[in-house]
């Protein structure tokens, strides 16, 4: 298998092809990025199967080349509401397999419509296979297996990095130009989000502050967030009246995030603007006072609330160990271990799919737990699932 990263220079990219590399059945991995000194710099650290490009994805000319010479092409090019529609439709033209870490909603459903185009290519693409969404996605599909109904949805993740390994810029560096992660974030905490409410999809407005009852944590506060799970889970659960993604932390993080959204709201300051000075404090100022939390909540997890056997209950799943390598592994690990299964085969499936539409969540996390820090061997010792009455 020949294996084009887009992006490849950057810390997602830059995972994605360590882990696609240790392979046996990947004979070449190509990291294509704009940066040709970061993507050499990746590409040497790869040995032979190492290749590398400088590439702008948006132009044609350079990227139909490279998608002519590979197999499956994972993409890291971030934000998504910018690149994912049109690198996608490239990518099916070209009759590619492909995968991304997509996280953002409006995307998502412009690129679940490339699905008939994918069929006539012959294509399987996953979109949205990172940490969240991705591994929420499976998350979700645990938690809700255990349920004969399930009416309410919830996917989430704490702003806390419970190994205090930042993948934002340290306070000391005064980064240039805002990451696209934070100004993905900004992008999804403004303005309006779509989310599942009362039966259906609606526009809302973001950072909505709930409460839920989580099995072990007892009440955990919540606040809402643009997600691609919100508007893809719905299609694999007709029966839900709620979907919605949300964040943990400390609620004065989340008031200061309001704040900063109010201003982009009342055109006071940019998204970008204020991406770069969230970056510059981020890891510091924000999230210290739950980095000691007794217990510590989940940074991945899926809530649940509907009946099984005629009684109401809440089940929910979680990962119990910390991934290498922070959020950025958390991301990318998952990104590339789609490759096996491009491997391996779909049998006749085709078509654009989300996680839950074409990956067996237990079989994933089984991989995944050979791929975690400590001696794990499956997806039972890998997952924390809990149960309310």
């Amino acid at each position: 298998m020949k294996v084009l990263i887009l992006g490849g220079g950057g810390e997602m990219g830059r995972i994605a092809a360590r882990e696609a590399a240790s392979y046996d059945f990947v004979e070449t991995v190509t990291v294509a990025d704009m940066n040709h000194k970061a993507a050499l710099a990746v590409a040497n650290s790869l040995g032979s199967k190492g290749a590398a490009f400088q590439c702008d994805a948006t132009a044609p000319s350079e990227l139909h080349p490279l998608l002519a010479a590979h197999d499956v092409v994972l993409n890291t090019i971030g934000p998504f509401y910018r690149f994912g529609v049109p690198i996608l439709h490239a990518v099916i033209t070209a009759g590619k397999h492909y995968a991304d870490i997509c996280d953002d909603w409006e995307p998502t459903l412009e690129m679940l419509q490339l699905d008939s185009l994918a069929k006539a290519n012959n294509v399987v693409a996953i979109i949205g296979i990172g940490a969240s969404p991705g591994l929420t996605n499976l998350l979700a599909m645990v938690a809700a297996s255990s349920l004969d109904q399930t009416e309410e949805l919830l996917t989430g993740w704490s702003i806390v990095d419970g190994n205090d390994q930042s993948s934002t810029p340290s306070p000391r560096v005064k980064p240039r130009k805002p990451s696209a992660a934070s100004v993905h974030w900004l992008q999804q905490l403004t303005g309006t989000i779509r989310q599942q409410e009362r039966g259906q999809l609606r526009q809302v407005k973001p950072l909505q502050r709930h409460i839920i009852a989580y099995p072990g944590y007892g009440e955990l506060p919540v606040w809402t967030v643009g997600h691609p799970e919100a508007v893809t889970l719905p299609r694999a659960f007709p029966s839900l009246t709620t979907c919605a993604n949300v964040m943990i932390g400390p609620d004065q993080d989340f008031r200061d995030l309001k704040m900063i959204a109010s201003l982009i709201d009342k055109g006071i300051m940019s998204v970008e603007c204020a991406a770069l000075e969230l970056d510059k404090v981020q890891g510091t100022a924000l999230s210290k006072a739950q980095r000691n939390a007794d217990p510590s909540p989940p940074e991945l997890f899926a809530w649940a609330r509907g009946r099984r056997e005629g009684r109401a209950m809440i089940s929910s799943a979680h990962l119990k160990v910390v991934i290498p390598d922070g959020m950025a592994g958390a991301t990318s690990i998952p990104l590339a271990m789609t490759l096996p299964l491009f491997a391996s085969g779909f049998g006749d499936r085709r078509g654009v799919f989300t996680p839950e539409d074409i990956i067996d969540p237990l079989a994933y996390f089984d991989g995944l737990a050979t791929r975690c820090l400590g001696p794990l061997a499956d997806a039972e010792s890998l997952i924390v699932q809990a149960f309310l009455p």
